[in-house]
């Protein structure tokens, strides 16, 4: 039998060996922002989960420039696998606190071409990120195999600190509810062709 795996969909994690040595910078420049800056994403249904979505780009902040110079240069290297050529161009970054009962919907950032995850603050008890698989669903799929990545609808990415995430825009996440009190730090990177 030849099984051709059509249709796939990469996702691409990669640890930021810097990480230590820029947490504890950002998470309090994050904190920060937050005293003087109100909160984004208007149109999302999450209404406690604190982001800087359209209100405060972190690609222009000098501050996050090492991670952002590190995240750019991963983007690049992903967009490869993909089969691009094509130069890539920042777009929009921000970041996310999620406190206890913050959760975000599933979405995509289709109107780019890669996105990403930092997770910048996090612990093995934080909300995890689910991914939705791109496939339609079928009624009449079976049950699900939980060694077989054929029968996965959804795909779930445990929150380390300093662990990128790297996938196609249009590729369906959400994030489950935070259901401790420990705030939860990520930043979202998006990059158009």
């Amino acid at each position: 039998m030849i099984i051709n795996n059509l249709f796939s969909t990469p996702l691409a994690l990669i640890d930021y060996p810097e990480h230590n040595n820029i947490k504890d910078i950002l998470v309090n420049h994050c904190f920060s922002i937050k005293l003087n800056t109100k909160t984004g994403g208007k149109n999302w249904i999450s209404k406690n989960l604190y982001n800087t979505c359209d209100i405060y780009d972190i690609f222009e902040d000098n501050t996050f420039q090492q991670l952002n110079n590190w995240v750019t240069e991963k983007a690049n290297e992903f967009k490869k696998h993909l089969g691009q050529s094509k130069n890539i161009k920042q777009s929009k970054a921000w970041f996310n606190i999620y406190n206890k009962n913050s959760f975000q919907e599933f979405h995509n950032h289709n109107f780019n071409y890669i996105s990403c995850i930092y997770y910048l603050k996090a612990n093995k008890e934080d909300a995890k990120t689910i991914f939705k698989s791109p496939l339609i669903e079928n009624i009449y799929d079976p049950e699900l195999d939980s060694k077989n990545p054929y029968t996965w609808k959804t795909f779930k990415i445990d929150p380390l600190e300093g662990r990128l995430v790297l996938f196609k825009s249009s590729l369906e996440h959400c994030v489950e509810s935070q259901n401790i009190e420990n705030p939860r730090i990520t930043l979202a990177y998006n990059y158009k062709i």
